[in-house]
């Protein structure tokens, strides 16, 4: 079990949670001190961004469940959550990526891991990832293209995107 760090809010705390952020922790609030940053959540879980908590499920999590009986529906912004995708093995390393999601849609293809078993796969990986990224992005959808001359790569990183796709539950 990994120990949690306590961080005061303000410039600091805002550049640690930059730094957290990079370093693939996910913040999760706290009344009391600010921010405590931990560790992702494991591969398939789905956590809120702005409260690295799992989203709520049934009918208190809907907004009508909070509203008073003729009142009019509040125009809710979507928040943004993260779904980490399974890890797909080829014989040049694993693969992992991370999902942000808004609403249905996908706004960001995070690799959490890439090919890395030399010099030469990990050279592959960072000019394959970029394109793979954009791809997914433009598409919504792990049905991408394959990057020539990544095609270990391109085929983990779909794998690992459709299974991120399938625990976010989107269409």
């Amino acid at each position: 079990m990994r120990k949690a760090t306590s961080v005061i809010m303000g410039v600091a705390g805002a550049s640690a949670i930059g730094a957290s952020w990079a370093a693939g922790l996910t913040p999760k609030h706290d009344t009391v001190s600010g921010v405590t940053l931990s560790a992702p959540p494991a591969a398939g879980r789905s956590t809120d961004a702005s409260t690295g908590r799992r989203p709520a499920r049934g009918p208190a999590s809907s907004p009508q469940a909070h509203e008073r009986p003729g009142a009019k529906a509040s125009s809710a912004v979507p928040r943004s959550r993260t779904v980490d995708g399974g890890v797909a093995h080829t014989q040049y390393g694993d693969v992992q990526v991370s999902i942000t999601v808004v609403g249905s849609r996908i706004t960001d293809v995070t690799p959490l891991h890439l090919t890395d078993s030399s010099r030469h796969s990990v050279r592959i990986s960072a000019q394959a990832a970029p394109v793979l990224r954009s791809e997914a992005l433009h598409r919504q959808s792990a049905q991408i293209d394959m990057v020539s001359g990544a095609t270990y790569t391109s085929d983990a990183y779909r794998q690992s995107l459709q299974s991120a796709i399938d625990a976010a539950h989107l269409p």
